[in-house]
This record gives C-alpha cells, structure tokens and sequence, in this order.
C-alpha cells in the first residue's frame, strides 16, 4: 500500500495505535500476573525493549514472545532495579510530606534542598530503564550514568522533560487514555527521546577517541622524524 496517500497514512496510524493498545496490554497484564509488587518492574523492563527495538528500526520479532522473553529473563534484575529506585523515591516522597522543622525559615531551607533532590532524582529515572536495556552494567553504573546524563545533556533533558509534561497533560485531559495507552505511549516517547541522546553521547565519545588515536599517531611521527 502506498504510504504516501492519505488511506496509507491512516493504515499506518491504524498499526501505531495497535502496537500502542497491546504493548500497554501486556504491560498491564504482566505487571498483575507479578502482583504488582514483583511485576512492574520486569513487565517495564520488557516494555522498554519492546520499543528500543522499534526505535532501533529492528522488525520480523514478535512483540508477546520478546515481552515474555525479556520479563522471564530479567525478572530478578529488573525487580532489584525497581525496588532500589522506588525505596528512594518513597524515602524522599515521606522526607517531603512529615519532614519539618520549628524554625520556618530553615523548614523552608530543608523542604527546598528535599525537592532539588527529589527533581535530580526524577530526571535521573528518565534515563535509568533505558539505559538498563540499552546497555549491560551493574546497578551502581546504571544510577551513575542516568545521573550524569541528565546533568551534562541539559538540552535533551528539558526536552524529555517537556515531552513527559505534555503527555501528562494530554492523560489529565482524557483519562480514558491512561488506561488504553498511558504505560505504552509513555515508555515509547522517553525510549525514542533518550535513545537519540545515547547515539549522540555515542557519537561524541567515537570522535574524540579518533582524535586522541589521531594526536597519538602524529606525536609518533614527530619522535620518528627526531
């Protein structure tokens, strides 16, 4: 079918509203079958990998069996990742909410250095379930790197940030799509968003690797000539 007409482009936004619906279906699905507590982080795991695959333009895999591939796979892993990230976030989330001070000025001090941390710690989990299935590392290189990315890429951050403000926006104003979509169309824009800004992360470190290979063959020459 053509994809240049109009009744091709409906087709194919027919197919990304699908793949959308059953991606989020199986994430849902997945997550219950672990009640929750031990499900969502391997169903989120093999959501992610469902669209690094889609992002990378990989086709002819079967989106169930990647899912229960990855979810089966990275069961004990991705559950140690979660609950790691979710005792901290709970941590601050409580230091938020019952944390205060008699003095109101230094409670004032106290909340806002609490929200920075909470902000940091936001922006660090954009990275971190990409990076954990884009990449092979331990925990501590996961955090680290999430973390150092959302603070030396300030451009791709604000733009996954706004992305991720939009889309909450869009499910506020039609609730209905948090259900349908909410999971899939989430993971699917912060996976294609951060994803870009690896290859470019990627891109930079090959060229300045070239360029030291290149200043060390030239200062080889230099001692040759001498």
């Amino acid at each position: 079918m053509n994809s240049d007409s109009w009744i091709g482009k409906f087709y194919q936004f027919g197919e990304a509203v699908l793949f959308l619906l059953y991606v989020n279906f199986l994430w849902i699905v997945f997550s219950c079958i672990g009640l929750i507590l031990f499900g969502l982080g391997p169903s989120t795991v093999a959501m992610f990998t469902v669209f690094r695959k889609w992002v990378m333009g990989e086709q002819g895999y079967h989106i169930g069996k990647l899912f229960w591939q990855t979810y089966r796979k990275e069961f004990l892993r991705a559950n140690g990742i979660t609950w790691i990230t979710g005792l901290f976030g709970l941590m601050l989330l409580t230091n938020l909410q019952y944390f205060s001070l008699s003095d109101p000025i230094w409670n004032l001090i106290v909340k806002g250095v609490f929200l920075f941390f909470a902000f940091l710690f936001f922006i660090m989990v954009v990275y971190l379930f990409p990076l954990y299935v884009h990449y092979q590392n331990s925990f501590q290189q996961y955090f680290k790197n999430a973390f150092l990315i959302a603070i030396y890429q300030p451009l791709r951050t604000i733009y996954a940030l706004a992305a991720l403000f939009t889309l909450y926006y869009l499910l506020a104003t039609f609730p209905i799509f948090i259900f349908l979509f909410g999971g899939s169309l989430t993971s699917m824009v912060v996976m294609y968003i951060t994803y870009v800004t690896f290859v470019k992360i990627e891109y930079k470190q090959k060229r300045i690797e070239e360029q030291l290979e290149e200043e060390s063959k030239t200062k080889k020459r230099e001692w040759s000539y001498e």
